[in-house]
């Protein structure tokens, strides 16, 4: 009996050998290790907090750099334009309003808004016809604008023939505007002959005679009211 005693206590010390430490150490080791994790998990996931949220304020500033360069363009390169009358009718009406681009490159049909001479402070908006180099015919009263590029010879015997370009410009002048473009062959350098696109209410290059690109103000190229109207224009 007791020897059969002495092994059951040898073979139960060998099984504790065996089975490591008690249950209490290995909870104690889990939950070291555990919360070991939970550190490192919340490092790293405050690592990207501070991340993403360094990422949003230097896009916010960005936005708001964009924004303030966005400003100070829009009012160095545009301005605001109220039609008064009605020369530029059916294209625009009394009372709109019109932005202009004032560093956009100008070209035959454009629309521009410029300060007359004769009225200073006073804006007008025209159609350009004539740009720098187009050929000037002037027979009567009447004036004849031609596309760069053709003689008075050959324009004189087209007229004769009554056979002109379909781009060809004639408008009646003034007299002052006859004596003023009377000696020209050609519209000179920075300067164009506008037209309304109401002729017959029109005050425009006809008698004022050619404008000076100095005298523009902008090319139009958007109405914003009235708001049934708003949109681009041409």
């Amino acid at each position: 009996m007791e020897n059969k005693k002495k092994r059951r206590r040898t073979s139960e010390a060998a099984n504790v050998r065996k089975k490591g430490p008690s249950n209490p150490q290995r909870k104690y080791r889990k939950q070291v290790s555990g919360e070991k994790m939970r550190m490192q998990r919340q490092k790293h996931i405050s690592f990207w907090r501070k991340r993403v949220k360094k990422a949003s304020e230097i896009m916010e500033l960005l936005l708001f750099l964009l924004f303030i360069y966005c400003c100070f363009y829009f009012m160095l390169n545009f301005r605001s334009h109220e039609v008064d009358g009605q020369s530029m009718f059916p294209t625009f009406r009394d009372g709109e309003r019109l932005l202009t681009h004032k560093g956009k490159e100008i070209q035959r049909y454009d629309i521009v808004t410029f300060e007359p001479k004769e009225e200073p402070g006073s804006s007008f908006v025209k159609r350009v016809y004539g740009t720098p180099g187009d050929t000037i015919y002037i027979k009567d009263d009447r004036l004849y604008l031609f596309r760069n590029g053709i003689s008075q010879k050959e324009i004189a015997q087209m007229i004769e023939a009554r056979q002109l370009p379909d781009s060809t410009t004639i408008v009646a002048l003034s007299e002052e505007s006859q004596r003023e473009l009377a000696h020209l062959v050609q519209i000179p350098e920075k300067t164009y002959f506008v037209l309304g696109d109401n002729r017959q209410n029109s005050k425009d290059s006809r008698s004022i005679g050619l404008i000076d690109l100095e005298q523009i103000e902008g090319v139009v190229n958007f109405r914003f009211y009235p708001f049934d109207r708003f949109g681009f224009v041409h």
